[in-house]
């Protein structure tokens, strides 16, 4: 960074540590972040604003009696006094399942900055974006479009009492936009977006132009839905967005506490044998790249299941602790970056082999189920009917319920080609309940 501070932050957090040890803390750790952004935005397909924006925290974590404290701030100067405040918080925190941080271990380097993406322009960010608010317009003039793009630049320091000093530093851009057709009482909601760390292909306004503009043409006409339980084609996005409740079932601490629905059930196979997730936190800058997690454990690819056998839980420090297992890097006992492997057939096979059923999207208040048991019951945001092999309309007002597990337990097959970003192929699959909202 042009002012990067992460030197003079070593020797800074070094002696904060050592203050955390004579104020009473048995272990400590303490996280310094700084990022530079700037960015535009617009809205009702104008230039609303374009940002500048700067920042940085640190944030401290004591163990003492066994207990965990942290506080926060802005300024380094108050250093002294936020570990004094973590000390305190300490003996009232919730318990602590890990006696220290542990000492430094082999690291995969894994590229996050690039000198290109800060090559990246303002003036670039508001091109792209008016290339894609006025491809919308040209396709429906009354459309009312937001559309947004950012650069960002940041820098980290971790230091530890085991014995960790880990500094990086990230580059990040994101593009996109969202358009809301509006017709009476029928509004039609359709956008995309992307984001990565080094400016390459995947930066293409166009991209975002045409994948918007898909779901606006086959929103044009609305017809029925099916009834009952039907075929479903999952967009990449909605394959995501289901397995994060199989994501939660992995979560070691769901495991530890006896909330997974999982528990008890490594080595078993679980999803459909054409399912093989594994989480990567080494693909170069990747959203989720990452050399270690927040505790200094080294972060590392592994397999989460394999033609649906589950193969592991992840573990943060704690959870670890609690669980009696080893740390797998992984904060928050979550994911890095998940994948999902490709099948044999392209996306539009797939379609093509749909007699009767719906190409799900986006849902509606999918996380307000009992998602880690897998179960959902929401409504369907956008939607379209197959018939016959091709999409032939949108379907509204509908409500589509399921529960993941059963979904994903057989009958599934992905196609060959993935989201780049997402890494995550369209899938089919078996006995989605839908049926109109006014039934």
């Amino acid at each position: 960074m042009r002012n990067s501070m992460i030197e003079r932050m070593k020797g800074v957090l070094g002696d904060g540590l050592a203050t955390a040890r004579r104020r009473g803390a048995e272990a400590a750790k303490i996280h310094f972040h700084q990022s530079e952004e700037i960015g535009c935005s617009f809205e009702a397909g104008r230039l609303k604003a374009a940002q500048t924006q700067q920042g940085a925290s640190y944030t401290v974590t004591v163990l003492a009696g066994g207990k965990r404290g942290s506080a926060s701030g802005t300024d380094v100067a108050d250093l002294d006094e936020i570990i004094s405040r973590a000390v305190t918080l300490a003996k009232v925190g919730s318990a602590s399942h890990f006696a220290a941080w542990p000492a430094p271990g082999q690291t995969t380097a894994v590229e996050r900055w690039s000198a290109r993406t800060l090559g990246l322009t303002r003036e670039q960010l508001i091109d792209g974006c008016r290339q894609v608010v006025d491809a919308l317009k040209a396709y429906h003039a009354d459309l009312f479009i937001e559309a947004g793009g950012h650069r960002r630049e940041s820098e980290g320091l971790l230091v530890t009492t085991g014995g960790v000093c880990h500094s990086s530093a990230a580059t990040g851009w994101s593009l996109g936009a969202w358009a809301q057709r509006t017709e009476g009482t029928d509004m039609l909601f359709a956008g995309f977006g992307r984001s990565w760390r080094d400016l390459n292909e995947l930066y293409d306004p166009q991209a975002i132009i045409d994948h918007t503009l898909e779901d606006l043409r086959h929103g044009e006409r609305t017809v029925g839905c099916p009834s009952g339980a039907c075929t479903a084609v999952l967009s990449p996005e909605m394959l995501e967005m289901l397995l994060w409740a199989v994501e939660l079932g992995v979560n070691g601490r769901n495991v530890a506490k006896g909330d997974s629905p999982l528990r008890g059930r490594l080595g078993e196979k679980v999803l459909d044998e054409s399912l093989t997730l594994i989480d990567d936190p080494h693909v170069a800058f990747a959203p989720g790249a990452a050399e270690i997690d927040a505790d200094g454990v080294p972060a590392r690819k592994v397999g989460l299941f394999t033609n649906g056998v589950l193969d592991r839980f992840l573990y943060d420090l704690d959870s670890a602790g609690l669980a009696g297992a080893e740390p797998t890097g992984h904060d928050g006992c979550r994911p890095h970056y998940p994948a999902v492997l490709p099948g044999r057939r392209p996306a539009s096979e797939l379609i093509a082999g749909v007699a009767d059923g719906i190409y799900l999207k986006q849902l509606l208040g999918f996380g307000q189920g009992n998602v880690i048991n897998g179960d959902f019951s929401c409504n369907v945001a956008l939607g379209f009917r197959i018939r016959n092999g091709e999409i032939v309309g949108r379907v509204k007002n509908v409500m589509a319920a399921g529960n993941v597990y059963e979904l994903l337990a057989a009958n599934v097959e992905l196609s060959s080609d993935r989201d780049p970003v997402l890494r995550m192929p369209h899938a089919v699959v078996e006995g989605l309940h839908v049926a109109a909202a006014q039934e």
